[in-house]
């Protein structure tokens, strides 16, 4: 075998590199997608709002019959709840300790609208710098506290250190004033808002807003005064503990927090999403399962696309590989077949078939999966079954080939005038593969991806369905080109086509590998393509236009027009969007109010993707929803009555599917909204401070930018260029497997006056239909992949926007696959003139 192997070094060596590539692609592609779906899961957390992920405990002392009498309690209670968490969830957490109590709002006595909190927080100390005066203690007066207050809300509300504040029967010293050390710190700015600053709020109908101020007391005091508490005890997660992996497991975690946050005696519930009081005045509040559940469907489909994708890269390599295999196979067929004519068994014969090629592979396979651990990603030990089937198989068909080829001594073999006839056993198998791959598609299309193998396999198993489907009909036009062929006066065209038809019978494992190659690669060019471009549309219909300016307070004219002379800006459309409540039906429908030039908008979209209506001849555009009226009212951007003369389902960038449209004619007197065409860095520089200013393409780079996307793009992108290297390979090893045969009867041709032409004619004749058959079929297969598979695979997730029915482009595609067409034509038009040559 050693023997065999050096002699044949070159194509053993051709072989183990392929058994190397294919190892390292199949166990590190799913290695490195892993790592990004878990680095999708860290950027998930790292992004969402900090009182999403967090878990919060909150107990009302007012509904409590045991509530914390002092700051001990209070701790204890935080390590209680801590070890109550599921196991799944107490993985998640960070460690950071953050309880503390609030009372409920105190109307200051000597104040109108002006009211008063007390608050406690286990970490303020450390996060606060007193200048002026001391830390609040204790008071022995009863109904008495001393407090701290922030140094800037206390000279907006006039107190100052000393000062006594009387509220609702109470009364509490100011003992000091501080300053945040921090003030863009999240402690302030998410969890404890209210500290650091004077918080307004107007309530319906009410003449003046309300003033709030958070006054610091001492935590025993507080706690052990007669004022009803809130209490809460904030867990937060650490973002990078979220894997692929366990994400299911964390969301089924954190369900279940609720019945293992231990209050049985009193009662507790768990509410996630939103905070709702549990019996006993316990409740458990997190938004972290949504986003674990949205995390999860992504992944789903995340998963499943690029299981079928590797599924297609797994067939090309096991068809490259099988055509390796072949060639070295053809290479030893003279040695092989001597050791049978002296006596050789069959067995021994079949074992040094395959042990040659199990000198070549097992060593490449096993290198292969251990330079996938060089990728980054985590340790999955069922990677490693990828390289080692790889390597059974390539063995299992080694043994198989040499087996057939040698099962008769060669003075007996008679297939030089006997026709090989498929077996009725291979023509059931052909039959149940083509039923399974329909069956397979149906199925999917109705029920979904999801997470079942046997779906995720579906596509694969399609392309090879079809494949068998296009190798039983190849004879077919080949007769007919034979036919017209035969009425030529020049004979190389019919002598070619003659030789394919000869070789239709070797055609089954290219096209098995060239067909599903082409067609998931083609899949994924389209996926890729129509993603991208889907995520453009969804980006332009945020936004609405190139760019867009928002501002509250309104948009004066002056501005207006400083930004329309604003070199780099085209055109601008100003435009008025606020909501309002449409006068419909005894209660009135929320409605979005849009009054905006639709012809100056139409004009400013021109050549983007956006549809705009063109506006009634009079009236409005409205809602499905309120058009049956004949008229109704509004109050916004001002008591109007508006007059239905049109429909309208949407428009870019503005209201809610639970929202009612009103689109009526432009306000420039209420203008809160400029559209705008130019550039957007020159906007940006033309608006004041505080105005909101929005780009398609910023837009875009966000949805583009989400956690998984960007994933899916990639793994899309290097599965198709993985894909279309194979197939160049296999392309090339078809060439080189039929190459000697080749050369023998264009030598044996030239004899009888041959010319170079014809010979080159006659080589891409031979090889020519089985490239074109593979070609033609595995595109329009990859071209109608997305078509036939339907919703069964939803990348709505993806692009911002329902994605069903993507566009598909079939340019990338097409040049793929013309590309490699004519690289295989031209290495045959070459081929054919160096073997007439010899």
């Amino acid at each position: 075998m050693i023997r065999l192997l050096t002699a044949h070094r070159g194509t053993a060596a051709l072989l183990a590199l392929l058994a190397l590539t294919a190892s390292l692609l199949v166990a590190g592609l799913p290695r490195a997608l892993e790592a990004s779906l878990d680095e999708s899961a860290e950027t998930l957390l790292r992004t969402s709002p900090p009182l999403t992920t967090t878990l919060t405990v909150n107990m009302n002392g007012a509904y409590n019959f045991d509530p914390p009498k002092n700051v001990e309690q209070v701790t204890r209670k935080d390590a209680l709840w801590r070890s109550a968490m599921p196991p799944s969830v107490q993985g998640m957490l960070d460690g950071t300790a953050r309880y503390g109590y609030l009372t409920n709002k105190m109307q200051i006595t000597n104040g109108r609208h002006r009211y008063l909190y007390l608050a406690w927080v286990n970490d303020t100390d450390s996060r606060i710098r007193y200048v002026e005066g001391k830390a609040p203690g204790r008071s022995d007066a009863p109904k008495h506290f001393e407090v701290a207050f922030a140094a800037k809300p206390a000279a907006q509300f006039g107190i100052k250190i000393g000062d006594t504040v009387p509220f609702e029967g109470y009364q509490a010293t100011v003992t000091g004033l501080y300053e945040p050390l921090d003030p863009d710190d999240a402690f302030w700015t998410v969890y404890n808002k209210g500290m650091s600053k004077v918080v307004e709020k107007q309530e319906p109908l009410a003449d003046e807003p309300d003033h709030y101020i958070t006054g610091l007391a001492n935590g025993d005091a507080l706690a052990s005064g007669e004022l009803d508490l809130g209490y809460s005890w904030v867990f937060q997660v650490n973002p990078a503990a979220l894997t692929a992996r366990n994400a299911r497991e964390v969301l089924a975690g954190v369900v279940e927090a609720g019945d293992k946050v231990p209050s049985a005696r009193q009662g507790t519930s768990v509410t996630t999403g939103i905070s709702t009081q549990g019996q006993g005045g316990v409740s458990l509040a997190t938004g972290l399962d949504q986003l674990i559940a949205e995390f999860l469907d992504r992944l789903s489909t995340t998963r499943a696309l690029m299981a079928v994708l590797l599924g297609g890269l797994a067939v090309a390599c096991l068809g490259t590989i099988a055509l390796a295999v072949r060639l070295l196979g053809a290479r030893m067929h003279g040695s092989l077949s001597l050791m049978r004519a002296r006596g050789a068994s069959l067995r021994r014969i079949t074992a040094i078939g395959g042990g040659v090629t199990a000198l070549a592979v097992v060593p490449a396979a096993l290198a292969g999966a251990g330079l996938s651990f060089l990728v980054r990603g985590p340790s999955l030990p069922m990677l490693l079954a990828g390289p080692v089937a790889l390597a059974v198989a390539a063995v299992a068909y080694a043994c198989a080939e040499a087996a057939r080829d040698h099962r008769q001594p060669l003075n007996e073999r008679r297939d030089d005038i006997v026709a090989r006839k498929p077996s009725p056993k291979r023509i059931a198998l052909e039959i149940l593969v083509v039923l399974l791959g329909a069956g397979g598609v149906q199925l999917l299309r109705t029920r979904g991806l999801g997470d079942d193998p046997f779906l995720m396999l579906v596509p694969a198993l399609l392309t090879v369905a079809a494949a068998l489907v296009a190798l039983r009909l190849y004879p077919f036009p080949l007769r007919l080109l034979l036919r017209l062929a035969a009425r030529r006066r020049d004979a190389a065209p019919y002598l070619g086509l003659a030789m394919a038809a000869r070789a239709a019978t070797g055609a089954t494992l290219p096209v098995l590998t060239l067909l599903p190659a082409l067609a998931i690669s083609a899949y994924g060019a389209v996926a890729a393509d129509g993603l991208g471009t889907a995520q453009r549309l969804a980006a332009w219909q945020r936004v609405g236009a190139e760019i867009r300016v928002e501002r509250q307070q309104g948009i004066p004219a002056d501005l207006i027009e400083r930004i329309r002379r604003t070199s780099g800006v085209k055109e601008v459309v100003p435009a008025a969007i606020g909501q309002s409540v449409a006068e419909v039906g005894f209660r009135g429908r929320d409605a979005a109010v849009v009054a905006v030039d639709l012809n100056a908008y139409r004009r400013l979209v021109a050549g983007s993707p956006l549809d705009i209506p063109r506006p009634p001849a009079g009236g409005a555009l409205v809602s499905p929803d309120v058009a049956a009226m004949s008229s109704f009212d509004i109050g916004w951007p001002e008591r109007m009555t508006v007059r239905p003369q049109g429909k309208i389902t949407s428009l870019p960038g503005v209201g809610s599917p639970d929202l009612a449209l009103v689109v009526v004619p432009a306000m420039p007197q209420h203008t809160n909204t400029l559209l705008i065409s130019g550039d957007p860095a020159a906007v940006k520089a033309a608006v004041p401070a505080g105005t909101v200013v929005r780009t398609m393409e910023d837009e875009l780079a966000q949805i583009a930018a989400a956690p998984l996307t960007s994933s899916l793009m990639t793994g899309l992108r290097v599965v198709t260029l993985a894909l279309a290297a194979y197939t160049l390979v296999a392309v090339a090893i078809m060439l080189i497997s039929g190459a000697a045969e080749r050369a023998r009867a264009l030598r044996l041709l030239t004899a009888i006056g041959l010319t170079g032409r014809q010979a080159r004619v006659m080589a891409v004749l031979e090889v020519g239909p089985v490239l074109v058959l593979a070609g033609f079929a595995g595109l329009a297969l990859g071209l109608g992949l997305p078509t036939l598979l339907g919703k069964g695979i939803d990348l709505s997730a993806y692009a911002g926007l329902r994605f069903g029915d993507y566009p598909i482009d079939p340019v990338m595609p097409a040049l793929l696959a013309g590309g490699i067409a004519l690289v295989a034509l031209a290495g045959i038009y070459l081929g054919g003139s160096r073997a007439k040559s010899r």
